[in-house]
């Protein structure tokens, strides 16, 4: 409600717009003169009215001022409001989708002039053009050499995954093409080539670029620092909903462990097969210590995750509290995990073992993307689809899903806070499961009804032979 105060021949309109970072109550204020001739009570009742359309033009601009930048607001909230609320490894990842597509392109744009229709138009160019990066390929692979994928990686601060993809033909970012050529002291144009011009984001990775702005924005209205949110009613990426995601059915599961039993890297195969049998997140797997697993009871208890940024990994507690859980395993594994054991006990080379269940060659922590990297490389070899090492927790739960086990249970053996996320996540299992009710309850009843018919004549002939 705005104020009012007469001062002479004119009226003082202030209006209250809440609280600005630093504390500080922020005002509007102007002055309304009424025309000469009307009255003192028409002349108050008109700069009533005027007080009331000059609120809702504040009302309409943001309350920090008209001159305040996104990137001044964005630092505000991870500076001041994310630490509070989020993870150090959340931050890290969204702050780097930040300074990669957000600030590039309305970073520098003034609050009042970021609408609804300012964000579509970045929505449609993020999914067009994919905001600013490109990819990078090495011009001749043999300036990474094999036994300095590591080395390279430590000392450009990135993982050794993305070293070892370029060393094999795979592309890079630009920032991470950078740090390579720093760490191995030549100009980036002497080693890198362009391998592929910037282009279009997909629609999940558009919804979680909006997702960040949308959060800070959020932030900003709950504090009274803005009036409203622009990003909520902005039209989100259109998604295929007939463009259905490849699973690995029973079958290429099947194949694969057949092809893991005469794989030359026992540890990599037992890694896969881990995945396979206990549907486990990639960083979970990674995290686990061999105080995690009882193996002669049979369970791994999910204890922590494994995170890394700037190249250093660290140990952090599962995200949510059904994550932290105990998964039963099949006896073959824990046979296969026990043997594993032996062997790191005897293995000289692990010289930074802690205890962890999977290492890397010097026993430090495992780098999930160099798995997955391994991974997509031996699928290639022996002509399968093309999947990730999460796709094999999906297996797993289809595979507990068409034995018929309960939502509940598959909910807790995968770390889902409630059945509706599994049967959402895994609805075109679900699906495809209910699809055989039909068939199953016809092929039931009939056998049944076959069977009763049966034993109804064999009664009738007992009886008759009876009476006879």
């Amino acid at each position: 409600m705005p104020s009012l105060t007469k001062r002479g021949n004119s009226y003082k309109i202030m209006v209250s717009l809440g609280y600005d970072a630093s504390g500080k109550q922020v005002r509007k204020t102007t002055t309304f003169v009424p025309p000469p001739e009307v009255t003192e009570g028409k002349g108050r009742k008109l700069a009533e009215t005027y007080a009331h359309e000059f609120e809702r033009h504040c009302r309409g601009m943001t309350n920090l001022g008209e001159n305040m930048k996104f990137h001044e607001l964005a630092t505000w909230y991870y500076e001041e409001i994310a630490p509070n609320v989020l993870k150090d490894i959340t931050i890290y990842s969204q702050t780097q989708l930040l300074k990669a597509y957000i600030l590039p392109e309305i970073g520098h744009l003034k609050l009042r002039d970021i609408g609804t229709g300012r964000l579509d138009e970045f929505v449609n160019k993020l999914r067009k053009s994919g905001g600013k990066l490109s990819g990078y390929a090495l011009i001749n692979t043999d300036v990474i050499p094999l036994g300095q994928r590591a080395p390279i990686a430590r000392k450009a601060g990135i993982s050794a995954g993305l070293v070892t993809n370029l060393a094999n033909g795979k592309n890079v970012r630009k920032d991470t093409a950078e740090k390579i050529s720093v760490a191995l002291e030549k100009p980036m144009k002497s080693i890198f080539r362009l391998a592929y011009e910037k282009k279009g984001l997909t629609p999940s990775t558009i919804e979680n670029i909006l997702g960040i702005v949308s959060a800070i924005f959020r932030t900003a209205v709950r504090k009274g620092m803005v009036e409203k949110n622009p990003a909520a009613h902005t039209t989100p990426p259109k998604r295929d909903r007939y463009a259905e995601k490849p699973y690995i059915d029973d079958n290429q599961c099947r194949r694969l462990l057949s092809v893991l039993e005469e794989h030359n890297d026992r540890q990599f195969a037992l890694i896969i097969k881990t995945f396979l049998f206990t549907g486990l997140r990639a960083g979970e797997l990674c995290a686990l210590h061999w105080m995690d697993l009882e193996l002669d009871k049979l369970t791994i208890t999910v204890r922590h995750t494994l995170t890394r940024m700037n190249g250093v990994f660290s140990l952090n507690i599962p995200k949510t509290k059904s994550s932290g859980r105990v998964v039963n395993i099949p006896e073959e594994l824990a046979n296969d995990l026990k043997a594993h054991q032996a062997w790191q006990a005897e293995a000289p080379q692990l010289r930074e073992h802690i205890g962890q269940v999977f290492t890397n060659e010097t026993g430090g922590y495992h780098c999930r993307n160099l798995i997955n990297a391994k991974f997509q490389r031996l699928l290639e070899k022996y002509g399968f689809d093309k999947f990730t090492t999460h796709d094999l927790r999906h297996a797993n739960a289809s595979v507990l899903i068409n034995a018929g086990v309960p939502s509940k249970v598959i909910a807790d053996h995968l770390g889902h806070g409630n059945t509706k996320t599994t049967e959402n996540v895994y609805a075109h299992v679900y699906a495809a499961t209910k699809a055989k009710l039909a068939g199953t309850i016809v092929n039931t009843l009939r056998g049944e009804l076959s069977e009763g018919q049966n034993g109804n004549d064999e009664g009738k002939e007992q009886d008759g032979n009876s009476e006879q």
